[in-house]
């Protein structure tokens, strides 16, 4: 069965009661989670349950040896994740044997998150999990528990290789959900081609992070890198700490009413705090205790990342007694015409200044589908903000489009700015769409601006230089004990504000969240909802934002909120049958027990042929009872389940030898390269050289202006065409290709302007990938009018390429640096102009295909993207990436135009 539904609609409550039925019955429970953290925060509902006949226990890398025969032997409810079944419990199933024998239930918990190559391994391993439990005589039911999932029964089904019933229904009381698009405005820099560069989403996301924080409203910061949440942590603080320095503290009287401060527009400051008076006030809920003893676990991150569990140095956490929470107002209700800038309407103030900070890095290119880094955000502060007349608000302030109200609104509370602040910090320069949850009533109107009075409330009475300490970091890499330190201050109230990965993205019981701030595109609707969706627990209202990063996908959905809202969620993309997945799981298999004829329909229908290829390789030797395992290695290392494969790199301080962290192998070329800037806890280092033999990459503390991005060269083949369609005049094709990668180079971008300051060469070893792509060509007799036009065809079909990249994210469930891709006037296999979108997994994760089937919608919208945008030339936001190969040349935006409507025009 698979129950797939909204956030907070008691799914945990769906298996949860078969579950301790179960183990109340004298069976055994399996949960299993993509994340460490949400094992560790089911651990502490089931014992909060206080059932002594219930044994619940974690088993994963951060459980204590010395527990861990304890939960083999004793517990029945061990809650552990893909990883940990793969590499200890089946490998050393019969140590499981009387755990095996009795078990019920296996709970797959979020698992929409197990989609692409990730994903397919989980497949894997499921099956190899049904064999060890045949072995042992037991039946038990798989229960999925999901987000809100196209067709979900069918993914269900891919995923454990069982029939599956699926739950869909979800009537469930909510709070309404106001969700922003928000996009940060252009600055007055020009980057590579003269192009205009856009304020970061990082550097937005500090800001009202900061701000919200200042009102006391509990927000959680999803980023995209781990480098960008500890960026968003530290500018965010920073600010914060200039509020404490620039207002002055006033004790508070004896009564109760909070002391109101003047208006001030100090330019320094975030803004300050709200009157509580004029907020609906909720008690922030006590903090939990977790058991002494608590396995704990670690978040997961989608690739390219640095392995999860290596000992890191404590991020700086206030204890989480020292600001023991008290009231706070809560964020103004979403319904109340939250302000924001219509997307078509000019704003009143597009000639103020506007802070001015480096670019961020946009994902993967024509050249690497690497991962994307944002760059850190200036030290500088926003202007604070005073209040203002509601003559005043509604004079500058758009229509807001809010359903179930189209009057015009002040723009006053979304990211806690009164509206006097437009003069001087211009945020309504950024373009916003406003949309409500589907369970939006009719909306009441705000409080008059002029009655706004900013004060600090009777709950500051905590020094302000305490402020800076209201907000963290929470990322993989952290130590365990660091990251339920962290999760049980937000849930006390102590820290007001984090910046997280999408590690907090799953069900993790963060209640208490008034507002999500979501800085880029999270890559599938299902995430975005998801993660906005961790707002507003327990029935309140919450708002979400949304924050446009300098992406073609981006500024596409903030112009077209229509490709959002009212539309389903996308299908989860996984591919099973994938021989580079399925291989090393059969031969862990036949480690665990030998295969034979009838394991053959479990593991799917290219089993049979793969055990071949395996036999022929020597990997596996085939008897008359089967297939069995030769070798004295351990089988289960053949399968890197999240990484690119490879060992991983070591991240080492060179002068005190402390170990900071490790990069999975692939991704090292493009983040620890030498000359790389990294960032780790809020701390830069500087890599000073990086042994890919020694598996070792030596950095040292540094404090540059500077960031880096990797360049790299790629060089595509094809080896097979599987499919062929028309496409307009030309020819649509997906089939298997070899891509092979260098890093030749890095660049060099001022921090505070992103100017460019250089580009340093590399000698690093290519790397090939045999995997699968979607390209496309156009005859000469097609592309012949474009070149009497004067149209530069290969920059035309070079910015089509990217832009194509940066949309397939909408309509194949992958994350941009998933793909890459490759363009060519002339291509040495076709003859023909030819463009090539490509999975960056080896054997293919099955993105290109869902490109393949959704060719014409994809493309459309490509070109919708890039002719929507404002810029003259082509910009970040519409055909050019800061990783290109080629430095962004040549790119034609007129010829890309021409060239999709040649290829998209009726035969």
């Amino acid at each position: 069965m698979i129950i797939s539904t909204g956030t907070a609609s008691g799914k945990s409550l769906a298996y949860l009661t078969p579950a301790v039925a179960a183990s109340l019955d004298g069976g055994t429970v399996l949960y299993l989670t993509p994340t460490k953290a949400l094992a560790a925060d089911q651990l502490r509902s089931l014992r909060e349950l206080r059932i002594t006949q219930l044994r619940a226990a974690c088993f994963d890398g951060d459980t204590p040896f010395e527990e861990r025969t304890w939960v083999r032997q004793h517990a029945n409810y061990v809650l552990t994740n893909p990883d940990m079944l793969h590499r200890s419990i089946l490998p050393r199933h019969a140590q499981w044997s009387s755990f095996f024998r009795r078990l019920r239930l296996v709970v797959v918990d979020e698992c929409h998150g197990y989609r692409g190559v990730f994903g397919s391994h989980v497949a894997q391993i499921l099956r190899r999990l049904r064999r060890a439990c045949a072995r042992y005589h037991s039946t038990p039911t798989f229960m999925l528990a999901s987000a809100t999932a196209s067709e979900p029964g069918l993914f269900g089904r891919r995923l454990t290789g069982l029939e599956m019933d699926e739950v869909t229904v979800d009537a469930s009381p909510k709070g309404a959900t106001t969700i922003a698009l928000w996009e940060p405005p252009l600055t007055e820099l020009r980057g590579e081609g003269g192009a205009p560069v856009r304020r970061t989403a990082t550097a937005e996301a500090a800001d009202l992070l900061a701000d919200l924080v200042l009102a006391d409203v509990r927000t959680l910061a999803f980023v995209r890198s781990r480098r960008g949440a500890e960026t968003v942590a530290l500018s965010a603080r920073a600010k914060l700490a200039d509020v404490a320095f620039s207002l002055p503290y006033t004790p508070p009287p004896t009564s109760s009413t909070p002391t109101a401060l003047p208006p001030t527009r100090n330019t320094e400051a975030g803004a300050p705090k709200a009157d509580s008076s004029l907020l609906p006030n909720h008690p922030s809920p006590a903090p939990v205790e977790g058991h002494p003893h608590e396995p704990h676990t670690s978040p997961h991150n989608p690739p390219p990342s640095p392995q999860e569990n290596q000992p890191t140095q404590h991020p700086a956490l206030p204890s989480p007694h020292q600001n023991q929470p008290t009231q706070h107002p809560a964020l103004p209700s979403p319904h109340q015409n939250q302000p924001t800038q219509h997307p078509d309407s000019p704003s009143p103030h597009d000639n103020q200044p506007t802070q001015h900070l480096s670019k961020a890095p946009v994902g993967a290119d024509h050249s690497s589908p690497s991962s994307e880094h944002a760059a850190p955000a200036s030290e500088q502060t926003r202007a604070t903000h005073a209040a203002a007349s509601s003559e005043q608000a509604r004079k500058h302030a758009p229509a807001a489009h809010t359903r179930g109200s189209r009057e015009p609104v002040p723009p006053a509370a979304l990211s806690g700015e009164s509206p006097s602040s437009l003069e001087s910090a211009s945020p309504l320069e950024s373009r916003s769409s406003l949309e409500s949850g589907s369970s939006l009533e009719s909306a009441s109107p705000v409080e008059s601006p002029s009655s706004l009075t900013w004060a600090i409330p009777e709950s500051a009475e905590a020094d302000l230089a305490e402020l800076p300490n209201k907000i963290a970091a929470y990322r993989a890499g952290y130590l365990a004990e660091d990251r339920r330190l962290l999760e049980k201050a937000l849930r006390a109230g102590t820290i007001m504000g984090l910046a997280t990965t999408n590690a907090l993205e799953l069900g993790v019981d963060v209640s208490g969240l008034d507002a999500v701030l979501i800085a880029g595109w999270p890559g599938t609707r299902a995430s975005l909802w998801q993660q906005a969706g961790r707002a507003g627990r327990d029935g309140r209202d919450a708002l979400a934002v949304l924050i446009a990063r300098d992406d073609p996908l981006d500024t596409y959905l903030v112009h077209h909120p229509e490709a959002l809202f009212g539309r389903p969620v996308e299908a989860i993309v996984l591919d099973p049958d994938n021989p580079y997945v399925l291989g090393p799981h059969l031969c862990a298999a036949a480690a665990e027990i030998p295969l034979s004829e009838d394991d053959l329909p479990i593991f799917g229908p290219t089993t049979a042929k793969v055990l071949d290829d395996l036999v022929a390789d020597g990997m596996l030797r085939r008897r008359p009872a089967g297939w069995f395992w030769t070798r004295r290695e351990r089988a289960t290392d053949l399968a890197d389940i999240r990484g690119g494969g490879g060992a991983p790199i070591q991240v080492v301080e060179s002068s005190t030898g402390r170990l900071l962290g490790s990069v999975d192998e692939p991704s090292a070329h493009t983040t620890v390269h030498t000359g790389a800037i990294y960032l780790h806890q809020g701390e830069t280092f500087l890599v000073e050289l990086l042994d890919l033999d020694a598996g070792v990459a030596l950095v040292s503390s540094a404090n540059p202006d500077y960031t880096t991005f990797a360049r790299d060269i790629t060089d595509i083949s094809i080896l097979s065409t599987e499919r062929s369609q028309p496409l307009g005049p030309g020819t649509l094709h997906f089939g298997e290709v070899e891509v092979t990668r260098q890093v030749v180079s890095y660049l060099k971008r001022r921090l505070q302007s992103g100017e460019m300051l250089g580009d340093e060469p590399l000698e690093l070893p290519p790397r090939t990938l045999r995997t699968r792509a979607v390209w496309w060509t156009l005859p000469a007799s097609a592309v012949a009018p474009l070149a009497e036009a004067d149209i530069d065809l290969g920059g035309a079909a070079h910015a089509a390429e990217h832009a194509a990249i940066g949309l397939l994210p909408l309509f194949a469930t992958c994350d941009r640096w998933d793909i890459g891709g490759v363009s060519t006037e002339l291509h040495a296999d076709t003859g023909l102009l030819t463009v090539f979108v490509y999975d960056g997994h080896e054997g293919g994760a099955g993105f290109a295909e869902r490109g393949y089937a959704r060719a014409t919608d994809w493309l459309t919208a490509t070109r919708e993207a890039i002719m929507s945008c404002e810029c003259e030339r082509g910009c970040p936001s519409c055909i050019q990436s800061p990783k290109c190969g080629n430095g962004n040349e040549p790119l034609h935006k007129r010829g890309a135009i021409r060239l999709l409507n040649t290829l998209l025009s009726p035969q």
